[in-house]
């Protein structure tokens, strides 16, 4: 499945490709992520949890892109197949784009069907970056706006 969100954050290039880059200084702030370890400055171990018992766990990798203005990122191990792309773009003084590109592959045959039709995985990355610019922008807490990952398993309103 490919996934592609764009969004902005109200600080120039440089210190928005930092502060998004140092993925320690933020790790606190996921809502939904079980593990975020920094084991080397390229490589991450990362798992998150799904609905019905699902937990993803896989170690990203950085890849050398030919522009300082791109980070890209490979998975090795675990049980989801990720590539992804974060490129930068100054729109103005004090306000860059990004664009984050991912393709991924849960290798769950089950997960990967419920995925497919109920986009949990979306769910989960517009949850997480809706936290982290959240937090980039000035708000102390994590925003948590509950999504219903699996909408027909929710709870009907009367």
């Amino acid at each position: 499945m490919l996934l592609e969100k764009t969004f902005h954050m109200s600080q120039p290039l440089a210190e928005s490709k930092a502060r998004l880059t140092s993925i320690q200084s933020y790790k606190r702030q996921f809502v939904m992520v079980t593990k975020a370890t920094v084991t080397s400055s390229k490589t991450v171990e990362f798992s998150f949890r799904g609905p019905l018992r699902f937990e993803a766990r896989t170690v990203f990798l950085a890849v050398d892109t030919e522009t300082d203005d791109q980070v890209a990122f490979e998975s090795v191990g675990g049980n989801i197949d990720v590539m992804g792309l974060v490129d930068f773009t100054e729109v103005r003084p004090n306000c860059t784009e990004i664009t984050l590109a991912i393709h991924y592959k849960i290798n769950n045959r089950l997960f990967a069907w419920l995925d497919r039709h109920f986009g949990f995985v979306d769910t989960f990355v517009n949850a997480e970056l809706r936290s982290i610019r959240a937090h980039f922008e000035g708000i102390a807490t994590p925003y948590v706006k509950r999504l219903p990952i699996i909408p027909m398993f929710e709870t009907a309103a009367a």
